[in-house]
């Protein structure tokens, strides 16, 4: 080991430090990179053994540099796992990873060797540990090869050093002093200094290279350095003095990677098992191979080795033996082909050069299949590429049907840009088709029936989003389609045999490629009610409602007629999306029981999610928010089981919504932040407008960043329904910090509310924030707009529908304050009473502050000061407990209103005036003759006895006391 750390001792003592940090609470990422052999592992591997030392747990793992790793493999290293069940829950294992590093009083030490070959799910499963590691006593030290990364590393790498805990250590070389050092150690005796600086030149002082040279004179007399020029001609000089078995059977493995079985090596010889473990035994004695992890396996030493083999293999030589491998691994474990998948697939892509290419397809596929049960998504989509690539030979519409599998893949994801682009070029392919155009014309005939049925595949796989262009093609493709396929009980099956559909467009499972289609002269009613559905949600979102009710009922009246659940469930989502307006308030809560049946029925977790959304939205409409945890707490099931970025950020909001009725604003703004750090990697409309949206409710109670007090950008102005929420949702927090003059323009530039086309799930939202801007505006006539607008939905509660992300209180609660701005006290007085009841049941303390707060405005200004004072100071201890200043300041200005002017002195009442007009202490001395340290405490005293805390509620007070 001694040998091996020559010249490490400023690393090794950097590293030795951040450890010392990470046991003390300070937790590290330290990424330890060089080129191949400098180093690298040998310098972990003593810091782990000083830790060993010192009582810290150590994990160990190490990536291998193949594409058929399976899923996680490093943690399943580290933690001794085993592979996750089939619908695993992706989050979970997350936390499961991040438990796991946990249990030591001294720390733990979490080595990842050789980082850049690492799978992507590994690296996202680390990036979420790295996240989540806070004040835990723990140290990853990864090593990296400068220069070499894998697809994974390359994506996840970024995200990893930008972490506030992450570090790099670069490694370089060794010194000519150390280089020679660590020469003349490995060939055991002294060498002349001009070999050790010959040797120096050649190898840059990369100890790997220097030790391979060192071995090279071991028992030679002769100081002739007899340098390789590559460690490539070291390699091979090693493997000279083996035995033509040993060096056949290592040439031969180096097509499985730097890991393998000696089972299946054997069969890449053409010999028995027994006749191959003299050459292993062989290899192993002089440094090449090393015993595995598992009985009958084991790997190179080093990566280069591998590599120095592989490089002197032929193409012809690496085909055979890659068929050959794939052959071995079908016959060996006919048992665990699922878990073989992903090599399976390498080995029959590495042979397709010579024709194999149906194989390759079929298991790049089946691989894809098992990394999507298993939550690997970025893993399956590098597979359906791999498919993608020997897809040359195949029909071009079956090419189409693997463009769907790899969007649906990137979809779930969060890489909706990719989805996009396949699902586009599928529709090409549709489209290009011999015979599509015919298709779309004349009658179905079976290759023409494909086509159409790939063109409305492709149309179902993404989902309206919010975004106009993207969700305008979304239409199109619907219509397109619809427009052409007759549902008149023509002659012909009704329902394709083998093509399934299945949740494309309500979950993210994939449609399965057609195969033995027979004429049809209509579209299954299944893809049709598919179809339907989807283009009623693309219409909702696009704010052309006409027609959305008889099209969602037709696409729910189809689906009722068959028995796929997943049909039903995309009509379902259509049909709520068709009636999330408070008007259909009656049907929410027996759409979303429909819907987790739905989901429950077909095992299907996504479907169910939507169903926990619904019925949480349904109880926010009552105001049942003490039913709300216990949907949560489901909701989060389906979500972790469903997998997926988006699934996770309807899961977010949800609860950030749930923290912000219940005034716990900190928790509410955390959780809300994760949502749309989530929402931006996504690049989805939603979560911009989500998060603003809930940072200005919680900003309603606790007083507005200066962020959201910003006008919208210039690039909402080209969409009248973008405009609508940007202009309101900078308004509103506007006019609620005083901004009125800024906030005009914006509310006046949407021209009359009665012309605004607000969509059917913020339409309780818009009508609110609307009212209150135009209130605090003195526009009258809007305001009595908006109050007979909102009177119908008395009982109700201001949320959203289809996933609610804030929450507004009682509809009372602003019905009272119109009432009021109109002035009408005894209904103003009567509707906040209401909502404060209203409030106070559900358990939403902030509202029930504000109810209460505008109570005893309304009552002062109109004479009935006792009642007045005795409301606002029984609710002033709630306002200031809950950090909802602005509220707190109104409250205390009512409460100090029985101290009289009089109760100042002269001077302090000058003073007073002074404030209210704006002067600073500086400003107040002058004006009195005074000196700057006497007017500050003429201040500070007149806060002391009206029990005030800041200036300008001296400022209201006054001018309250001299209207």
């Amino acid at each position: 080991m001694a040998t091996e750390l020559i010249g490490r001792d400023g690393e090794l003592a950097d590293l030795l430090g951040r450890l010392d940090d990470a046991v003390h609470g300070e937790p590290q990422l330290v990424i330890c990179s060089g080129e191949a052999g400098v180093g690298k592992t040998s310098l972990v591997a003593e810091l782990a053994v000083r830790a060993r030392r010192d009582g810290v747990r150590i994990l160990w793992a190490r990536a291998l540099e193949l594409p058929d790793t399976p899923p996680f493999w490093l943690w399943h290293q580290a933690l001794g796992t085993g592979t996750p069940a089939s619908g695993a829950d992706r989050v979970a294992l997350f936390e499961d990873f991040a438990a796991g590093l946990d249990g030591a009083a001294a720390g733990v030490l979490l080595v990842v060797d050789d980082i850049h070959w690492a799978d992507e799910p590994s690296l996202q499963a680390l990036l979420y540990v790295v996240r989540a590691l806070r004040e835990r006593r723990i140290m990853v030290c990864a090593t990296e090869c400068s220069g070499t990364a894998g697809a994974g590393w390359a994506a996840v790498k970024p995200d990893l050093l930008r972490e506030p805990v992450a570090g790099s250590l670069p490694l370089r070389g060794l010194s000519p002093t150390d280089s020679a050092h660590c020469l003349r150690i490995e060939a055991g005796r002294d060498l002349p200094d001009q070999l050790a600086g010959e040797a120096f030149d050649m190898t840059a002082g990369n100890p790997f290279y220097l030790r391979e040279l060192g071995r090279s004179l071991r028992g030679s007399t002769d100081d002739a350095l007899r340098l390789p020029a590559s460690l490539r001609d070291v390699v091979r000089g090693r493997m000279t003095p083996r035995s033509t078995s040993a060096r056949e059977l290592l040439r031969a493995a180096s097509i499985l990677g730097e890991r393998f079985t000696i089972a299946v090596a054997a069969r890449l010889v053409e010999r028995s098992i027994s006749d191959c473990l003299a050459a292993v035994d062989e290899a192993i004695e002089a440094g090449l191979l090393v015993s595995g992890e598992e009985p009958g396996a084991v790997r190179f030493t080093h990566a280069l080795v591998r590599a120095t083999l592989l490089d002197g293999l032929s193409l012809q030589q690496r085909v055979v033996l890659h068929q050959r491998a794939a052959s071995a691994i079908e016959e060996l474990y006919p048992d665990a082909v699922e878990r073989n998948s992903a090599a399976l697939a390498w080995h029959w892509s590495n042979a397709a050069v010579g024709g194999a290419n149906v194989p390759a397809v079929r298991w790049a596929c089946r691989a894809a299949e098992v990394a999507l049960r298993e939550l690997a998504f970025e893993e399956a989509v590098r597979l359906y590429g791999l498919a993608l690539a020997h897809a040359a030979d195949l029909d071009p519409i079956d090419r189409g049907h693997l463009l769907l599998h790899r969007a649906a893949a990137s979809a779930r994801a969060g890489d909706l840009t990719s989805a996009k682009s396949d699902c586009v070029a599928a529709q090409s392919i549709a489209r290009a088709d011999d015979d599509c155009r015919s298709t779309l014309r004349a009658d179905f005939a079976p290759r023409r029936w494909k086509a159409a049925v790939l063109l409305a595949e492709a149309a179902l796989v993404l989902e309206p989003i919010g975004d106009r262009s993207w969700d305008r093609d979304i239409a199109e493709a619907c219509a397109e389609v619809l427009s052409v396929a007759r549902s008149d009980g023509a002659p012909g099956p009704r329902r394709l045999r083998a093509t399934r559909l299945d949740a494309v467009a309500a979950s993210p499972r994939l449609p399965t490629p057609i195969a033995d289609a027979r004429p049809a002269d209509v579209l299954p009613e299944s893809l049709r009610a598919r179809l339907l559905a989807r283009a009623t949600e693309a219409a909702v979102y696009l704010g052309n409602l006409a027609g959305v009710d008889e099209s969602s009922r037709a696409a729910l009246e189809s689906a009722d007629r068959g028995d796929d659940p997943g049909v039903l469930a995309a009509a379902l989502r259509a049909r709520q999306l068709a009636c999330s307006g408070p008007d259909h308030r009656d049907e929410h809560r027996a759409l979303a029981a429909r819907m987790i049946d739905a989901g429950e029925r077909a095992r299907d977790p996504a479907v169910e999610m939507w169903g926990r959304l619904w019925r949480i939205d349904a109880l926010w409409e009552q105001g049942d928010l003490s039913e709300i945890p216990g949907e949560l707490s489901c909701l989060g099931w389906c979500s972790d089981r469903t997998g997926g970025p988006m699934s996770r950020w309807h899961l977010l909001i949800a609860q950030a919504a749930l923290a912000q009725a219940h005034a716990e604003f900190d928790d509410a703004l955390d959780l809300a932040e994760q949502a749309h750090i989530l929402a931006a990697e996504l690049g989805h409309p939603a979560g911009e407008g989500a998060h603003r949206a809930l940072l200005a409710v919680v900003g309603h109670h606790r007083g507005h960043r200066r962020e959201a007090l910003a006008a919208p950008s210039a690039s909402v102005r080209g969409e009248v329904r973008n405009l609508l929420f940007a202009a309101l949702g900078a308004a509103f927090p506007m006019v609620d910090s005083g901004l009125a003059t800024e906030a005009e323009p914006l509310y006046r530039g949407l021209g009359p509310p009665r012309k605004w086309s607000i969509p059917p799930y913020f339409r309780l939202n818009v009508l609110v924030v609307g009212g209150a801007i135009a209130a605090a505006l003195g526009i009258t006539d809007d305001v009595e707009y908006f109050r007979e607008q909102l009177r119908p939905y008395r009982g109700l509660h201001i949320t959203g529908g289809g996933g609610n992300a804030h929450y507004l209180g009682p509809v009372e609660l602003w019905l009272g304050k119109f009432a009021a701005a109109l002035g009408d006290p005894d209904a103003a007085s009567a509707e906040l009473g209401i909502a404060a009841q209203a409030a106070r049941a559900s358990g939403a303390p902030g509202f029930v502050v504000e109810a209460e707060c505008e109570i005893a405005e309304l009552l002062l200004a109109h004479g009935d000061a006792a009642s007045a004072l005795t409301l606002a100071r029984r609710a002033l201890p709630q306002a200031t407990s809950l950090g909802m200043d602005p509220w707190a300041d109104r409250l205390r200005v009512v409460a100090a209103h029985e101290i009289s002017r009089t109760a100042l002195t002269p001077r302090e009442r000058e003073v007073a005036d002074l404030v209210t007009r704006g002067l600073t202490n500086h400003e107040i001395a002058s004006a009195l003759v005074l000196s700057d340290r006497t007017a500050q405490n003429h201040v500070q005293h007149i806060l002391t006895k009206l029990g005030f805390a800041t200036r300008s509620q001296i400022a209201a007070w006054v001018s309250a006391r001299t209207q």
